[in-house]
């Protein structure tokens, strides 16, 4: 490690650096999984370049991207584990962190899937369930006091591709069940507490 990356790592205000990332990076999660594109924006910086893969270009265009393949699927889940970050100084760090995918595809869904399996759509009838492992490798850089997303490439480890059973659990009456817009129950509770307009 270079002198710039050991000088005050844990000092207080990197710290708070340290968390105001990982915040960033748990917004991005809700954002994608509840398919709030303001959010999903506010992660990265207005000249941010994102390389998914299959797609390669600008923030906005990662959104675009996103607000059409996943215009079919009915459930998403980021989850973030492992989150090194290095600073590579003041106002600049590099961020790898863990994620793990979780998403369901109907069989109307077929298209979005091929983009992501390589062209494997399954085999059942009542669609797929694709498992990823993967890491978003981050340069966040800070700009008018804010941690945000500059570079990001996604690195795809793992895949797994599970078909739907006909006897899948579904939702009872009374369960409080997750939404992929802004009436999710989070977002209502958010409203109820001021913290959304």
């Amino acid at each position: 490690m270079n002198k710039v990356n050991n000088e005050d790592q844990y000092s207080p205000a990197r710290i708070a650096d340290r968390m105001a990332i990982q915040d960033a990076m748990y917004r991005w999660c809700r954002a994608v999984d509840r398919l709030d594109y303001e959010g999903m924006r506010a992660a990265f910086h207005p000249d941010a370049t994102d390389n998914h893969g299959i797609f390669s270009g600008s923030a906005d265009g990662l959104v675009e991207w996103i607000r059409e393949r996943h215009k079919g699927i009915p459930f998403s889940s980021h989850a973030v584990s492992n989150m090194l970050i290095e600073f590579a100084g003041p106002d600049l760090a590099l961020v790898e962190t863990y994620v793990r995918t979780l998403q369901r595809y109907p069989a109307e869904a077929a298209a979005s899937l091929a983009q992501l399996s390589g062209g494997e759509l399954g085999k059942g009838a009542f669609g797929v369930d694709l498992m990823t492992s993967s890491r978003y490798l981050d340069r966040f850089q800070r700009r008018n006091g804010e941690w945000r997303i500059w570079r990001r490439v996604l690195i795809q480890d793992w895949k797994q591709m599970i078909d739907v059973a006909q006897n899948a659990p579904k939702a009872l009456s009374g369960w409080t069940v997750g939404r992929r817009d802004k009436d999710d129950p989070v977002y209502v509770a958010r409203r109820e507490l001021g913290l959304e307009s």
